[in-house]
């Protein structure tokens, strides 16, 4: 300080309880470093007040390292003034009281130096179980509130925060608070946005929130300044820096449970945790990449699977609307196609006939192939990712029926020889858990469809060949039954004709009551879809009662034309049909 305190006094009632320091004493040490003999000698020290209140004549300095701590002022003895011998002596108690207080001095420092190295040992032995604790915890939440909890418990900080840089929002986030005093708090999100021409200093890696030039070395750093962490209580801020000064994160600090300043020996442990941290933060972050490539892999792998298993299903279809329904059902189960269909291309028309749809109500509707479409022609994909123009693609009344559509994916199934031929269309109208425009679900889908397409085209040039083998059955059961008529007119012979016609069926369903009757009756005749004709010869009414069975079974209608009752030539009984 500026002055000396007084501890002790005898006989002396009015000496003064401080003295001033002043230059000369001040510099005593350095240049005096002795005893003061007379008073006119002390007069150069001390104010004539002083003197004459402590009747001092000699001083014995206390010094320490070049420095004057202390000193005795003494009067003299009882009996009389001192003598040469009394100031040799004071000599050597001076010596003896410097001797004593750089002993103390250096006990004094030994103690400190050995608390200090107590400190620094547990801080060794507490960041190796920290790091251990961090090393070992690879999932970046956990270790988000693990380092809280580190900083939190090893540097005595009632209020710690963790900051990292979140990828999504491209910002520092808040990923872990602790409140020591109030556990139960919860503490609003906060995002810190780091500024474009910020340069972070390696050098000033702890930054104190109180300090004024700290605080705006901060705001360089973040665009929203320091106020964001007021909320949080923040005294200090530690940031953790990656490679070439980048900033991966922050902690920050508050005050001390016990109210206290923070030693010096903490500042250094804070620094080798943040060491730690950033290290346990890139491990996890690394590990985190391969966990997620790990995954991305099995997905791929899963999808490869999935699409091994579909081609060996398409590779075991033995018609084109097999292969169709068992493409369709497996990209709505295994593929994860939640709204889409199948469609033929027609050339003839320039129109699309759908095979198959999620919504069965669409099967056999016609889209005709509009401008929007053109492309497909030339074995090009489209996409729409806006749900609104879906209409524009297929018409109003196929997107009005279609319920959720996130917008359109259509596949071409086309064949390139010397000129590319569209053999059908995969569409697409929206998927369970992804997106339309996910470029692994188009080389899916354009894998099933490049596949399918010259399989689709075999099949549909193979029915076209059997169209062209099928026996005429209208042809083949008039020239039976006149042949049979009149045989039955020769000899007086019975016949009855059975017409079932069945109401639900469609040219898609096919002759349904044909292939449950042709089974019992050899003349069976299924001259349309739905429309079929047996000719009974014998037992009349057992073989009646059978047909009306199965027409009843079908929900089909049933007419039975008798010979010499209802007609009785050929051409009566085919102006009775007409």
């Amino acid at each position: 300080g500026d002055q000396y305190r007084k501890v002790s006094s005898r006989n002396l009632p009015n000496a003064p309880y401080t003295v001033p320091q002043n230059p000369q004493l001040k510099n005593f040490a350095l240049y005096v470093g002795n005893v003061v003999n007379g008073r006119q000698n002390l007069e150069a020290y001390f104010t004539a007040d002083i003197l004459s209140k402590t009747e001092a004549s000699v001083m014995i300095p206390l010094m320490l390292e070049h420095s004057l701590n202390g000193f005795i002022l003494l009067s003299g003895r009882v009996t009389a003034d001192f003598n040469d011998n009394d100031v040799s002596v004071s000599r050597t108690l001076m010596n003896l009281f410097n001797n004593a207080l750089e002993s103390n001095s250096r006990l004094m420092e030994l103690q400190t130096a050995n608390r200090e190295l107590d400190e620094k040992i547990f801080s060794l032995f507490a960041i190796n179980q920290s790091a251990k604790a961090m090393l070992t915890e690879h999932r970046l939440d956990e270790l988000n509130q693990l380092a809280v909890d580190v900083f939190s418990e090893l540097t005595l900080s009632a209020n710690t925060a963790f900051f990292l840089y979140d990828t999504k929002s491209e910002k520092y986030a808040l990923k872990a608070y602790r409140d020591v005093f109030h556990a139960g708090s919860t503490t609003p999100p906060i995002y810190l946005t780091l500024r474009p021409e910020a340069t972070a200093i390696m050098g000033r890696q702890i930054v104190n929130a109180t300090d004024e030039s700290d605080a705006e070395y901060f705001s360089s750093l973040f665009e929203e300044g320091i106020a964001p962490l007021e909320a949080l209580k923040a005294r200090y801020i530690v940031f953790i820096f990656g490679r070439g000064n980048e900033i991966l994160g922050f902690v920050t600090l508050g005050d001390t449970i016990s109210g206290t300043d923070y030693k010096k020996s903490t500042f250094e442990l804070v620094d080798s945790l943040a060491s730690y941290t950033y290290i346990a933060l890139s491990n996890a972050m690394l590990i985190k990449v391969v966990n997620d490539q790990k995954k991305l892999l099995e997905l791929k792998l899963d999808r490869l699977i999935t699409l091994n298993t579909l081609i060996k299903n398409i590779n075991s279809a033995q018609t084109s609307k097999q292969m169709i329904d068992l493409a369709h059902e497996t990209l709505t189960v295994s593929l994860g196609v939640e709204n889409g269909m199948i469609a033929l291309y027609q050339p003839e028309n320039r129109q699309l006939l759908v095979s198959a749809a999620t919504d069965n109500s669409l099967n056999g509707t016609i889209i005709p192939l509009t401008a929007r479409l053109e492309p497909l022609l030339k074995g090009k994909v489209i996409f729409e990712s806006d749900a609104t123009l879906v209409s524009e693609y297929i018409g109003h009344d196929i997107s009005d029926a279609l319920q959720d559509k996130a917008g359109l994916l259509a596949i071409p199934m086309s064949l390139e020889h010397y000129e590319i031929r569209l053999i059908g269309v995969i569409f697409i109208f929206r998927t369970y858990n992804s997106l339309l425009s996910e470029e692994e679900n188009i080389l899916t889908f354009e894998s099933i469809a490049n596949h399918m397409a010259p399989l689709l085209d075999g099949y549909i040039d193979l029915d076209r060949k059997k169209q062209e083998y099928i026996p005429d059955v209208m042809k083949q059961f008039t020239q039976e039954l006149k042949a049979q008529i009149e045989e039955c007119l020769e000899y007086h012979f019975d016949l009855e004709i059975i017409h079932l016609v069945d109401k639900d069926a469609t040219p898609f369903t096919g002759n349904k009551i044909c292939r449950m009757v042709s089974d019992l009756f050899q003349n069976t005749y299924a001259v349309s879809y739905d429309h079929t004709f047996v000719v009974i010869q014998n037992e009349f009414d057992y073989n009646r009662q059978v047909l009306e069975r199965i027409a009843f079974e079908a929900d089909a209608s049933v007419a039975c034309f008798k010979l010499y009752k209802d007609f009785n030539s050929y051409e009566e009984l085919i102006e009775l049909l007409k």
